[in-house]
């Protein structure tokens, strides 16, 4: 019986995910991926045309966008403002947020600053992948709306300035995934928070 493409897909996604969480990005290999999952590998770079930065980048997304998924279950951004609290108050709680849904990805998160200092390169080309995901675009969009609705009327989404969301992405990001990774890097989780807002803020004002 021949696996619908969605299918063969997202079955490539989970094998993926668990022979990194197995062995470590560096160490994945497409045909194994295609063996594990069941597909041809001519299947596999259907969907994934440049491999593992294809892949990694479709984690990525998914991974994002089943912390959004969380966020809204819990809270969500109408009742998160429902709470009064101002936009430097939200901003901390969304950040906390983040912290805690990601922490169990600590392993995820080193395979791909590990494949940052081996293939720069490539690790560039997913970043430009990454960042028009779907599950980064919703994270984002989360942000703008609290920026929005949370501070001044005539303050813009992120996603109208341009050199600005990038910005965020790039400096609070990697600010996130070090403190992740390596907890007390930046001081405890409250004491990053606080560092995390202040550096978010002066971007936001640049």
């Amino acid at each position: 019986m021949k696996m619908r493409k969605s299918k063969a897909k997202q079955t490539i996604v989970e094998t993926a995910w668990k022979l990194i969480d197995k062995k470590g990005y560096s160490n994945l290999n497409v045909n194994e991926v295609a063996y594990v999952a069941k597909v041809s590998v001519g299947t596999l770079y259907y969907h994934f045309p440049n491999g593992k930065v294809d892949i990694l980048a479709e984690i990525m997304s998914q991974k994002t966008a089943g912390n959004v998924d969380k966020f809204n279950e819990q809270l969500g951004v109408e009742k998160l403002l429902e709470r009064g609290m101002s936009l430097e108050d939200s901003l901390r709680w969304i950040f906390k947020k983040v912290i805690e849904f990601r922490r169990p990805d600590r392993q995820f998160l080193s395979a791909i600053q590990s494949e940052m200092f081996s293939n720069p390169d490539d690790y560039m080309d997913l970043i430009k992948k990454y960042q028009g995901t779907e599950g980064l675009q919703q994270a984002l969009g989360i942000l703008s709306e609290v920026i929005m609705k949370a501070s001044k009327p005539e303050a813009k989404s992120l996603g109208k300035m341009g050199d600005t969301q990038d910005r965020i992405q790039k400096v609070i990001g990697l600010m996130m995934i070090y403190q992740i990774i390596f907890p007390e890097y930046f001081g405890n989780d409250d004491e990053f928070v606080d560092l995390a807002l202040r550096v978010f803020l002066e971007i936001l004002k640049s």
